[in-house]
């Protein structure tokens, strides 16, 4: 059984960025991934500045990193044009970005806990709200939004300045 959900530290970030590295190689071989690039999304510096804002978790299992996320304490400005069903202020949102199960880990309804997870923990912080967004067609990750109590909000386009324009499927959990 993982252990609970526990803010990184930046001394983690070597075990954070193997951890990254053997989502991203392992994506080659799933029928299903978030179609990320190891340096571009997740990047270094990315998740340097999630963990010196507090803003990365993980699980363990045996002394190692079983499953991680990011949860932020704002709207993303890259949100702005999704038509949310339920109207908040961007300090009321929370957003979870990079959110994993490490390859060896999977099955274990560790995507599960995490979600679960995110949802204490937005609570904890005051928010009315959680968002997110999944590579289209990502139907692992979809499948673990819906089961927590997540809203389909629909299919839309959203630009990253590191990914470029994508299509994402987007979700909304009301706290």
């Amino acid at each position: 059984m993982p252990e609970a959900i526990t803010r990184a530290r930046t001394e983690d970030f070597g075990a954070i960025w193997q951890f990254y590295a053997d989502v991203c190689t392992q994506q080659e071989h799933d029928q299903y991934s978030p179609m990320w690039t190891l340096g571009v999304y997740p990047a270094e510096e990315d998740i340097r500045g999630h963990l010196e804002a507090g803003e990365f978790y993980l699980t363990s299992r045996d002394g190692r990193i079983a499953g991680a996320l990011v949860l932020t304490p704002h709207e993303d400005p890259e949100y702005a044009h999704i038509p949310w069903p339920t109207p908040a202020a961007d300090d009321e949102v929370a957003v979870i970005h990079l959110l994993a199960v490490h390859p060896r880990m999977r099955g274990k309804h560790i995507g599960a806990m995490l979600a679960e997870g995110a949802i204490a923990l937005a609570r904890t912080m005051g928010k009315r709200v959680i968002h997110l967004d999944v590579v289209h067609q990502n139907l692992a990750a979809s499948r673990i939004y819906k089961q927590a109590g997540f809203t389909f909000v629909g299919p839309f386009q959203v630009f990253y300045e590191d990914t470029g324009l994508m299509h994402f499927d987007m979700y909304e959990y009301v706290l």
